[in-house]
């Protein structure tokens, strides 16, 4: 090895200083090669490797950060807002329904006045047999409801007379002030010219107890 060595020594010193210098310039070369392959290029991979791994890791911490500040509002959040919310959208819904209900009702005749109403009117009436007038059990407006608060009471009549009286009647029935509601109606000629008219009709009350009549 030594004397390779040293034959490459004498070799060299024999050559010009021009070609002295280009040997040297490739060794130069040939070693910063030999370095920044077998040190540099790893180091610099390394390096970028890390980078890149820290770049991810940076990514992640970032997007658990978001999905902890959603959790957090999530969190933070009325579980029973919508509830509330529908429960107060119902109640508003309740109290317009009820003072709807209350104006309606302020325009009716009252339950225990009902009867006699019909009544009073016939009495107007020469040509009209009354043959029956029966206020009938009251029930609540919402059957399935057993807390109702408004309640329906009816009254069935059956009168007889002829066409034109009774047609009177009922126009004058039509014609009173005070407000009630029609449930049913039915005329059926019997004997020429006479006729009968079952008919009933109801008002709203807030109790339950019957009215007689």
């Amino acid at each position: 090895m030594n004397e390779r060595w040293q034959k490459w020594s004498q070799q060299f010193e024999g050559r010009a200083p021009r070609e002295k210098w280009l040997i040297a310039i490739c060794g130069l070369i040939v070693i910063t090669m030999v370095l920044q392959t077998l040190l540099i290029d790893p180091l610099l991979q390394q390096r970028k490797d890390a980078q890149q791994k820290l770049m991810s890791q940076q990514s992640a911490n970032q997007r658990m950060e978001s999905e902890i500040i959603i959790l957090q509002r999530e969190l933070a959040k009325d579980p029973n807002a919508e509830i509330n919310k529908e429960l107060e959208q119902l109640q508003q819904q309740s109290q317009e329904l009820s003072m709807q209900l209350s104006e309606v009702m302020s325009n009716l005749v009252s339950p225990s006045q009902m009867a006699n109403l019909l009544q009073n009117v016939l009495d107007h009436s020469a040509k009209l047999k009354l043959v029956s007038l029966t206020s009938l059990p009251a029930s609540p407006i919402n059957e399935t409801d057993s807390n109702a608060e408004y309640f329906l009471h009816p009254v069935r009549m059956e009168l007889n007379g002829t066409y034109f009286a009774i047609r009177d009647y009922l126009h004058a029935l039509e014609s009173l002030p005070v407000k009630y509601y029609w449930r049913s109606f039915h005329y059926q000629v019997e004997t020429y010219p006479n006729a009968k008219l079952v008919l009933e009709v109801y008002t709203l009350g807030t109790r339950e107890e019957f009215i007689g009549g």
